[in-house]
């Protein structure tokens, strides 16, 4: 049994928790005397004590320190289960991030986010806040939340759902990360999105797809096969496979008087020409020390205004389990770039439209249905096929001149630029509450 309410905590000196309802939810909901708090994954016996306000208002007056600290909440999900004596109060939802000074929020990349999720959250009934990797990482149970003006760090009972957003691949590849992630776990927090993507990982999880590896460019990795990729395709991509934000990319095309390369990671200059073979291998490998580089097949895309365009999908699971599509963006890139990225000058679109001065209206049509499927397939078996749980996902598709859709990129932390300000609050944040909604009831 299911009912929202407001709530507000104080800290006692008295070593008792009593939890204050008002006599029209105690006649109306059966609360017992003798319960359980749980909120998000923090649990605290309380004394349930009626109390004659008229208003929908519930108090806890706690000696907790942790429980204490919880922040005045407008509108939070109440739900009690009898069977056991619980009172469990959600769903609580942290956003896992790198180390900030909390002064700095507001020129944060993510702070439109941020704000967004608290905003979203309050009015749904969820208690959102910002988790530092160091409160992750360690034993302090230390978040960031919204008070109603501004960004306070608090002790804060630890979550229900925790949405990894840290941008640091070293950070989670070492041993404390692994052990807090078990920690999670064995303390029942789902934990999603717990790695990036490697394009290595993605591509070989799909290449054996029938459905999905007609969609995939011809990829090798290492550089052993470039000469013979450069000689069969005369157009090839090099990535980093654990490149982002369409950086540590290189394209080269094999012409009559040399190899003509464009870049924007390495050098200043991003055209660069090559007489021979061995001279642009040699260029390479002073850049790329390591085998971590996949080259592909360059396949021919819809340009508009002679720039490059792709298509920038976000998948999420829905309160089902399932994969959904709950936004699309095409993607522009900026002049004289060679990836459409926003974070390399791209700018955005709405799909349908652009196709549309490309193709007939019932061709455009067919073309952002095959495109979606193939979003939808590929979330479908990257999260059942990839260890680790996975819930929200970036997915790149370019359309070749036939319009056909291919499969370029997918990434687990995708970037929170890519949509259309068409709606105060984004899709991905509406999709995160309703996730999370899901998760705290289950």
């Amino acid at each position: 049994m299911k009912l929202k309410c407001s709530f507000i905590s104080h800290k006692n000196a008295n070593d008792h928790h009593h939890f204050y309802i008002p006599k029209k939810l105690m006649d109306r909901y059966p609360f017992q005397r003798y319960m359980t708090l749980k909120c998000g994954s923090s649990l605290l016996d309380v004394i349930c004590m009626e109390t004659k306000a008229d208003s929908l208002q519930i108090m806890l007056d706690t000696s907790d320190s942790l429980f204490a600290s919880i922040p005045t909440l407008e509108n939070i999900w109440i739900s009690i289960d009898t069977r056991n004596a619980f009172i469990h109060m959600g769903p609580v939802v942290a956003l896992l991030i790198n180390q900030f000074p909390l002064h700095t929020i507001s020129t944060h990349s993510l702070n439109e986010y941020f704000t967004e999720c608290q905003e979203w959250f309050q009015r749904k009934g969820g208690f959102f806040y910002l988790l530092p990797l160091s409160s992750f990482l360690g034993s302090e149970e230390e978040g960031v939340y919204y008070n109603g003006e501004d960004w306070e760090q608090a002790s804060l009972p630890s979550p229900n759902v925790i949405y990894n957003r840290c941008h640091s691949r070293k950070i989670e590849r070492t041993p404390s990360f692994h052990k807090a992630l078990i920690r999670s776990m064995d303390q029942d927090i789902h934990l999603f999105n717990s790695g990036f993507l490697s394009k290595d990982q993605v591509y070989n999880a799909l290449k054996d797809s029938p459905s999905i590896s007609q969609h995939l460019p011809e990829t090798v990795q290492g550089f052993s096969s470039l000469e013979k990729m450069l000689t069969f395709y005369q157009d090839v991509f090099i990535k980093g496979i654990n490149g982002s934000k369409g950086r540590y990319i290189m394209r080269i095309k094999k012409r009559d008087d040399g190899f003509h390369m464009q870049q924007n990671s390495f050098s200043t200059e991003n055209l660069l020409t090559f007489p021979t073979y061995p001279a642009l291998y040699k260029q390479i490998r002073t850049w790329c020390n390591s085998p971590a580089y996949l080259v592909q097949e360059t396949i021919p895309f819809l340009t508009v205004e002679e720039k490059p365009l792709d298509f920038r999908f976000l998948c999420h699971q829905n309160r089902d389990g399932e994969w959904e599509l709950i936004s699309s963006v095409a993607r522009i890139a900026a002049r004289e770039q060679f990836v459409a990225n926003v974070d390399q000058g791209g700018r955005i679109e709405k799909p349908l439209l652009v196709l549309q001065t490309l193709f007939s209206p019932q061709k455009s049509a067919a073309i952002m249905k095959e495109m979606k499927e193939l979003c939808i397939n590929s979330s479908y078996l990257l999260a059942d096929s990839l260890e680790g749980q996975f819930a929200e996902l970036g997915i790149d598709v370019g359309v070749d001149e036939r319009g056909k859709p291919w499969l370029i990129e997918i990434n687990s932390k995708p970037s929170k630029r890519t949509y259309l300000e068409n709606d105060r609050i984004r899709p991905s944040v509406k999709a995160l509450y309703e996730f999370s909604f899901a998760k705290w009831i289950k």
